[in-house]
């Protein structure tokens, strides 16, 4: 995996650069940003994080304010430095709308290395369409209940993993297609095949709204009553839309687009909640929250939520805590605080330890796995190894690698 190199200041960057594939305009997204650290002891305590949110404003007005563990050893010079930062650079949070949740238990948040086979294309590019495929018969498919509501026990071996892919993940799922763990895939798009080549039919497709900038996608009903049709089981709404790489809406912007496009389809397939950022302040469920006030007449089935940290901040076995730890607490918080998510499913719809070796993403896979495939709060997950070469798929691109084995078997 090809991984971005941070300079030991502020990296305050975002460069979206468009990338031409076939007919199809995708867009890149060169995330090296929003952290606020000198050097890589800092590198925990970055825009998003929670603790950064709660710390550095007693910090700052009080320099004996007790420091966070994932902060000991470090120079009281250089906090002050990176909370300065962190206050100038960290989106207002409005106090009244976040959620109570404890920030101990709140994850620190990486950002992304942007390879050219783990990018997401951007909620302002429509995928042209392409052909629906049928998914072949399969003993592996959600458990949806009349209403819509995934079930607490899901019937099938595995029962809840999802495989990620793009227009870059070429013909890569024929290494799945004899895994009985793999029970649906999505592709930020509406199309079961983003690009020509790109395969994908052992599963059900879970469809992922995308608008343009008037906050329209015009072959979306259509595509979607297809898919629901052929099987689909679930919605997901917009991808990150508290992240300025990704969907980067407004929770008013979330709020409408769900309205119209996602609320339609109550009581057809289980509905998920935008997927948010596991960032602190304004982004996570600290957008959630303000999306939740702009959507109170809205029906959520599931609540989307992404993890992401880093190997160079956590070891394989605090990553995994930090998983564990953050949908029993915070998200379990944010839903028993809000009556229209207080009987959804958990969907861990993305999460990763990024720059892990091969051998480290298989034993944090190997620790998680069954951890949630076993709690009845999670209704499904997908990790982000995904079906890209380096991640999932070897670096030859001729199988899987050790931690996509583990995903295929496990």
């Amino acid at each position: 995996m090809h991984l971005l190199t941070y300079p030991s200041v502020l990296l305050t960057l975002s460069v979206v650069v468009p990338e031409v594939f076939g007919a199809a305009v995708h867009h890149v997204h060169r995330q090296a940003s929003l952290i606020c650290y000198e050097d890589n002891s800092l590198r925990a305590l970055e825009r998003f994080s929670s603790d950064a949110a709660v710390f550095c404003p007693k910090f700052l007005k009080t320099p004996t304010e007790p420091i966070p563990s994932n902060l000991a050893g470090v120079s009281t010079s250089r906090l002050s430095s990176a909370c300065a930062c962190f206050q100038k650079t960290a989106a207002p949070a409005n106090p009244a709308s976040t959620p109570a949740i404890s920030p101990t238990s709140a994850p620190i948040v990486s950002p992304k290395p942007t390879t050219a086979s783990s990018v997401k294309a951007s909620s302002q590019s429509i995928a042209p369409s392409s052909t629906s495929t049928t998914p072949r018969s399969t003993s592996s498919s959600l458990a949806i209940g009349p209403t819509g509501l995934p079930t607490d026990s899901i019937a099938y071996a595995g029962g809840k993993r999802g495989l990620v892919y793009d227009y870059n993940s070429k013909d890569f799922s024929k290494f799945f297609q004899d895994s009985r763990k793999i029970a649906f895939g999505s592709n930020w798009g509406v199309k079961r095949s983003p690009a020509p080549g790109v395969t994908f039919d052992q599963a059900p497709f879970v469809p992922t709204i995308r608008v343009d900038g008037n906050l329209r996608n015009d072959e979306w009903i259509a595509n979607v009553k297809a898919l629901i049709g052929s099987g689909s089981p679930m919605i997901f709404a917009s991808n990150e839309p508290d992240n300025t790489g990704q969907a980067n809406l407004t929770p008013a912007q979330a709020a409408t687009v769900y309205k119209n496009y996602v609320q339609p389809f109550k009581g057809q397939a289980a509905l998920a909640a935008p997927a948010i950022t596991n960032g602190g302040g304004a982004t996570g469920l600290g957008f959630l929250e303000n999306f939740v006030g702009q959507c109170a007449d809205c029906h959520f089935d599931i609540i989307n939520v992404h993890h992401y940290v880093n190997r160079r901040d956590v070891n394989v076995e605090q990553a995994v805590s930090a998983v564990k730890s953050y949908l029993t607490k915070d998200v379990a918080a944010f839903k028993a605080k809000h009556p229209q998510f207080q009987n959804a499913k958990i969907c861990l719809g993305e999460f990763w330890l990024w720059e892990a070796s091969d051998d480290e993403g298989a034993n944090y896979l190997r620790a998680l796995l069954p951890w949630l495939d076993g709690n009845n709060d999670v209704a499904c997950y997908q990790a982000f190894g995904g079906l890209w070469q380096g991640n999932f798929i070897n670096s030859a691109g001729t199988g899987l690698s050790k931690s996509g084995q583990v995903y295929h078997d496990l």
